[in-house]
Parts: structure tokens; C-alpha cells; sequence
């Protein structure tokens, strides 16, 4: 076990002659040390004792020193105590960084290091901090241990993980999304704890043998006639247009994702035009905004944000007031709750419309939908792959210096010929490229 002490460095005296006292860790022969905010004349400290030499001809200040240092080390002490086993293996750099990060466990221990890690994402309102929640219970309802250290995690460990909730019906590629942010953790513990590469804290990593793997996509592709049904719904309640109306704008914005929807700052707005930075992935995209997208756009006009939606987000609240509390019945704390509201719903029209879909009508078949209705149609691949994002435009925002490239008007020509498709009575994407061929001025 390390071993600490206080000493004094008698070569290290300030203009006054007094010298710092410092808490000496040794580990292994090797030392290194914490400075304290107290000084000492090297004639007034007592080598052997580890203490200020008081009385008469001693520091006058020797009672209040001594007393303080010794709550220091007594305290130093206790923590080596309470972490012996977890700091075994560090050496006498790594315990000092221990000791002076005030922590008093050495969290090698999963649980406490990502419970400290989404604290942290908290105090910065970091979205991802409820995603990291959730993979923390997951791993606790499967482990059911007061502990997990990170050794433990082993590849036979996640494999048992899996089937585990295999078994209790959890989708293959919703698995997938907790092992990833598993696997975060796992990095970022050996970030912290891995400084001194021949001496490892962390000394197992599952995830070099161990894949993560994931169903293909399930296509949610709709028909032209089913996305006008939606976009056509004679709702029954307000949340049913709420997901109507937000369901037809996402296709009228290239499909854009429910998350950049709804934290879409009012400044985004700029000449008719989106210009934003999608949160996934960073890609830039520019988006003209048709008329149609417009009026849903006004109808909904926020605040702060484009969608009054977000207006009292999470984002928005201050600490001390009450969680989810909202001002106003249509505002939402963050995305996923307003996905989930948006989702419901347009459960709720899958069931009025009678339409059958290989899986639940959500949000997200407006993307997959947008891109194949727009190559039914004959855009090109490479315009849609802009329109998505996919392809990387950033080059020629810096080269240009300009918001608006060509690439950018090919895929408003694009956006605005899908819209067009989708009011016309069309039903079939190959009509409409043999009209569009024989009399294009027919489809302008």
C-alpha cells in the first residue's frame, strides 16, 4: 500500500526564508508530492515527527498548523484506506492526481464513474446525458450488483448482456445503441485511468473481439398516395395535427430529423432559408423553404426557436424550476418526448387510415420516404445524397465563402418538383418523369 508523510523542501524557500510543506506519497520507491498552502522555517520543522516545532522559540503559528496538516494527511490517509484494492496498481504520479481530484473512491467501479459522467453532461444540458442514464439502468437491472469494476466487463459479460434481453423482446439494433454508449464509457474510463501505459488500470477491453451487431434497417418506404393521406388527415385532436402537420414538414425539409426540427434556433432562418449544421453528424445543409413548409412554419412559429414547440425545453429552464414544467400545453422539455408525442399520433392516423406498414408509422419514415419518392421521380442520386446530407459540401462553403452554391439550387429545383409531385394526381413516379420529358412546362 502507498505510504504518505509530510515533508518540507528546504531548497524551495520563498523571499522570507519559509518553505512550503508538502504530503509525500511513495508507491513502489517511487514518490511525488502534494503542495499544502502552509509554510514553515526548515529550523522550525521536526524531520522525524513530520511536524511544526512550536513553543517559545518555535513558530508562533505552530498549534494552528499542526492541526490543519494533520487533518490533511489523516484525510489523504483514509482515502488510500477506502481504496486500497482499486489503487493497488497505480503509481505514486497517479495516486497524487487521485488524492487532489477530492474524490473519495477511485471509480473503477462502472456505476459511480458513469453516474459522474452524466452529472457532468447534466451541468452542461447535454443531451446525451438521458441517453447514458438509460444505458446505466439497463446495465444495473442486468447486473443487480452493488458494483461492476470495468475488469469485470468481459466479452463473455456483453454476450450474456445481449441475450439477456433478447430474451425479454428488446430489438436487436435497440441493444446495439446501449452497447455503443457502453463501449463510450469504457473509452473514456481509459482516457482517465490508463495514464501510464505500462501500468494499466483498465486492463481488459471487450471490445476488440466482441462485435456489435445490428439488424438491416427495416425499409420505410410509403407511397406517394399514403404520404398525401397523412398530409390530407382531418384530424380529431390537437395532437393529431400536431403530428400531422409535423410528420408533412419534415418531408417538405428534405426529411430532416425530429431533433434538428426541434431545437431549429429562430436565427436558422435566414432569407427563406434553413441554414444549419445537422446535430449528428455536423454536415451543413442550406434548405429553401417552399411555401408550403411556410404556412405549417407560421402556424407553429416560435419564440426563440423556429416551432414554439421547444420554446420552455429543457435547454430554456432554469435549475430551480420544477422538471418538464411547462408554460404552455404544446411545449415539450426535449425531442425524445416530443418524438414520442409525434409518434403516438401518427400511430393513432395509421390506425384511422387503415394503411399497413412493416412497422409502426413514426417520424422517421418521412427521411426514408422524401429520398425514394425523389428518385421515383428521377432526381439524381447525387442531388439526393446532398439533400440528405450525405454528401460533403463544406469544402466549397470555405473555398466560395458563399451560403448558397450550385449544388444547393440543383436541390431546390428537386425539393420543389417532389412537392409538386406530391400535389399533383400522380400516382405513379414513372408518369410523371414521361410527362415531365414530353411537356415540362405541364409540371411547373
Amino acid at each position: 500500500m502507498a505510504t504518505i508523510k509530510l515533508i518540507i523542501k528546504s531548497a524551495d524557500p520563498r523571499d522570507d526564508g519559509k518553505c512550503p510543506v508538502y504530503v509525500q506519497i511513495m508507491q513502489n520507491g517511487k514518490a511525488a508530492r502534494i503542495k499544502t498552502k502552509y509554510f514553515v522555517e526548515p529550523k522550525f520543522w521536526d524531520k522525524v515527527k513530520g511536524r511544526v516545532i512550536g513553543g517559545k522559540t518555535g513558530d508562533p503559528n505552530a498549534t494552528k498548523k499542526n492541526f490543519s496538516l494533520a487533518e490533511i494527511l489523516i484525510d489523504h490517509e483514509k482515502t488510500l484506506i477506502d481504496n486500497e484494492e482499486n489503487i493497488r496498481s497505480l503509481d505514486a504520479l497517479e495516486i497524487k492526481k487521485f488524492l487532489e481530484s477530492g474524490s473519495k473512491f477511485f471509480e473503477t467501479d462502472f456505476f459511480k464513474f458513469t453516474e459522474t459522467r452524466i452529472l457532468e453532461l447534466k451541468a452542461n444540458r447535454s443531451p446525451s446525458a438521458r441517453h447514458y442514464a438509460n444505458t446505466l439502468t439497463m446495465v444495473r437491472n442486468y447486473h443487480s450488483r452493488q458494483t461492476l469494476n470495468f475488469n469485470d466487463i468481459t466479452k463473455r459479460f456483453l454476450e450474456s448482456f445481449v441475450s439477456h434481453y433478447q430474451n425479454e423482446g428488446h430489438k436487436v439494433n435497440s441493444i446495439a445503441t446501449y452497447l455503443r454508449y457502453i463501449k463510450a464509457i469504457y473509452n473514456l474510463a481509459i482516457d482517465e485511468f490508463n495514464t501510464n501505459p505500462r501500468n494499466p488500470v483498465i486492463f481488459n477491453y471487450p471490445f476488440r473481439k466482441f462485435e456489435i451487431k445490428t439488424d438491416k434497417t427495416t425499409n420505410r418506404n410509403l407511397s406517394v398516395d399514403t404520404i398525401r393521406q397523412i398530409r390530407d388527415y382531418d384530424f380529431k385532436t390537437k395532437r393529431e395535427q400536431f403530428a400531422r402537420d409535423i410528420f408533412t414538414l419534415q418531408i417538405y425539409l428534405l426529411g430532416i430529423n425530429i431533433i434538428d426540427l426541434f431545437y431549429m434556433p429562430k436565427s436558422a432562418l435566414v432569407g427563406g432559408r434553413l441554414q444549419f449544421y445537422r446535430r449528428k453528424t455536423g454536415r451543413y445543409f442550406n434548405i429553401k423553404i417552399e411555401q408550403e413548409a411556410k404556412e405549417i412554419i407560421e402556424k407553429y412559429q416560435g419564440e426563440k426557436y423556429l416551432l414554439r414547440f421547444a420554446d420552455n425545453c429543457n435547454l430554456e429552464r432554469k435549475p430551480n424550476k420544477i422538471k418538464h414544467a411547462r408554460l404552455k400545453r404544446d411545449q415539450w422539455g426535449d425531442e425524445v418526448s416530443f418524438n414520442r408525442m409525434i409518434n403516438e399520433n401518427l400511430g393513432v392516423i395509421q390506425g384511422e387510415l387503415k394503411f399497413i406498414l412493416p412497422t409502426d408509422l413514426t417520424s422517421y419514415y418521412s427521411r426514408h420516404s422524401f429520398a425514394s419518392i425523389m428518385r421515383s421521380i428521377g432526381i439524381s442520386k447525387d442531388t439526393i445524397s446532398l439533400a440528405l446530407g450525405h454528401k460533403d459540401v463544406e469544402q466549397n462553403l470555405k473555398t466560395s465563402g458563399i451560403y448558397i452554391v450550385d449544388d444547393f439550387k440543383e436541390v431546390d429545383l428537386a425539393n420543389r418538383e417532389l412537392i409538386d409531385y406530391l400535389n399533383s394526381d400522380f400516382t405513379d413516379g414513372r408518369e410523371w418523369k414521361d410527362r415531365k420529358q414530353k411537356k415540362p412546362d405541364l409540371l411547373i
